[in-house]
């Protein structure tokens, strides 16, 4: 049966907040506009003052009201503009439904019990970040190094790791006087003042069908994964992720010890538990005396130990990326999709392929989801992609998500800019063979927040801008006209036409 009014076109807008995710996505049928759609409201930072305009455009864009709102997860590069910019959004703007994770139930007695131990990590990253902090810019404990030859290095070092720490910390974790106290408050404005009783929790394996003005268009819920396993895995191997040189650690014995906790961490311990000394014990205030001895401070671990922070500042912010709603919008007839997977990493997309879709996905004749995998089948399909994490060498698996995108239309968006962004990040995004990739898989229809001051190669110092100016050389003359057609860069977006 022909479906009445089918969506023919979507305009998809990227905001240029800063490195950070802000989208709005209009659906249009032969008749003219029929569903409004908001992804996301985020940037690494920015004062009210900056942000307001961007904010003023989208909401004006969109007339003050969405269909729906979608949260891919509790970042700050994904919530805060609404908080710097809480009054646009609740006064007078509404949102007809929200849709969040599962994992942002907060009734859920399993979802509580996860997120508090969760929320243990984060206070445990809190109070490790205070220290360093404290540690690095005291002056006496720079005189141990006094006699090092590289001491002003190893200071300053020590303070670009504290510096790049709070960072992390800044980006995840909302905090009153450096104390850990729950959702980020852009979070908490979208469930206590924008979704008011609207809000609606999605899982994995669910298909939205037949809603109100999409007709036609089936909403795949991909992630994030119901598996603690998957939310924990930030890297595949060999061939499943793009290359880096970082390596995450287990964490949850620096957490406990960080709290002064008392649960059993024995098995996450490196050394025997016949060396743990009670703290109540004489032997520890023995041990204690001779570590604190005078005159043998250079001798003192304690900031090599706390540098186990870093470790779990990156497991914690990976833990979080792979809670992200990830979404893939499947047109009908054409069979186009659109693929908006918040920031997941390995683990979710992994989790994908092993959804059991039997009960959800009709079951056709010589249909593509018979023959391969669901997922397999829709990124095959995949004609809009936004780059998951900003180009980063973790937000986009290699042979379970990019190589499977083989569609000849794919156009990508990628979220990054240099002006706006925490200088860590600087070294990882973008991934140059993520770039590369996305640039042959597009024909060099990769739309970036802000080009400048990127590179494609570190090593020839090839920019990207040079690297997608000559990816188009791939397309041909009908190709690059429809393209140039369907784009727009304007001061406050770059929107794309992606015709249906």
């Amino acid at each position: 049966m022909p479906i009445q009014n089918k969506i023919t076109r979507t305009e998809i807008r990227m905001y240029k907040l800063g490195t950070g995710d802000c989208f709005g996505i209009k659906f249009y049928d032969k008749d003219g506009l029929s569903y409004k759609l908001m992804i996301d409201c985020g940037t690494w930072k920015g004062t009210k003052e900056y942000l307001s305009p961007y904010v003023s455009d989208l909401v004006s864009w969109f007339g003050n009201e969405v269909d729906l709102l979608v949260i891919t997860h509790e970042h700050k590069d994904h919530v805060y503009g609404f908080e710097a910019c809480e009054q646009l959004f609740t006064n007078g703007f509404d949102a007809k439904q929200v849709w969040m994770a599962w994992t942002e139930n907060d009734d859920d007695p399993t979802i509580q019990d996860w997120m508090k131990r969760y929320g243990q990590k984060k206070k445990a990253l809190a109070k490790a970040t205070e220290k360093i902090s404290v540690f690095v810019h005291d002056e006496f404990n720079h005189q141990a190094y006094e006699h090092e030859k590289y001491a002003s290095q190893i200071i300053e070092s020590r303070k670009s790791f504290s510096a790049k720490l709070s960072d992390l910390v800044d980006l995840q974790f909302s905090l009153d006087n450096q104390v850990y106290v729950g959702n980020l408050k852009g979070m908490k404005i979208v469930k206590d003042k924008i979704a008011k009783g609207k809000l609606v929790f999605k899982n994995p394996g669910d298909i939205i069908r037949g809603l109100k003005g999409l007709p036609g268009v089936n909403i795949y819920v991909l992630g994030p994964p119901k598996s603690w396993l998957s939310i924990k895995k930030e890297n595949g191997g060999e061939g499943e992720s793009y290359k880096h040189n970082r390596e995450i650690f287990k964490s949850d014995a620096f957490a406990a010890a960080v709290l002064n906790e008392s649960e059993d961490y024995t098995e996450e311990l490196p050394f025997d538990r016949k060396y743990v000394i009670d703290r109540n014990s004489s032997a520890w205030e023995k041990a204690m005396r001779n570590y604190k001895n005078d005159g043998s401070e250079w001798r003192n671990i304690d900031f090599d130990w706390l540098q186990g922070a870093g470790e779990l500042a990156l497991r914690v912010s990976s833990m979080t990326n792979n809670l992200s709603l990830a979404l893939a919008f499947e047109f009908e007839p054409s069979q186009k999709v659109m693929l908006f997977p918040g920031d997941a990493e390995f683990g979710s997309w992994a989790s994908w392929h092993e959804i059991d879709w039997n009960s959800s996905v009709p079951k056709v004749e010589n249909s593509d989801h018979l023959k391969k995998g669901v997922v397999e089948d829709l990124l095959n399909r995949t004609v809009f992609y936004k780059v998951a994490h900003h180009l980063s060498h973790n937000g986009t698996a290699k042979r379970l998500g990019l190589e499977m995108m083989t569609h000849s239309d794919l156009v990508a968006m990628a979220t990054l800019d240099y002006n706006i962004i925490s200088e860590g990040w600087t070294s990882t995004m973008p991934n140059v063979e993520i770039v590369k990739e996305l640039v042959k898989k597009t024909k060099g229809r990769l739309l970036v927040m802000n080009e400048k001051g990127l590179l494609a190669d570190r090593k020839t110092k090839e920019s990207l801008a040079d690297c997608v100016k000559n990816g188009k050389n791939a397309l041909s003359p009908k190709e690059r006209k429809e393209f140039d057609e369907n784009c727009k860069n304007e001061t406050y977006y770059i929107e794309y036409n992606l015709q249906l």
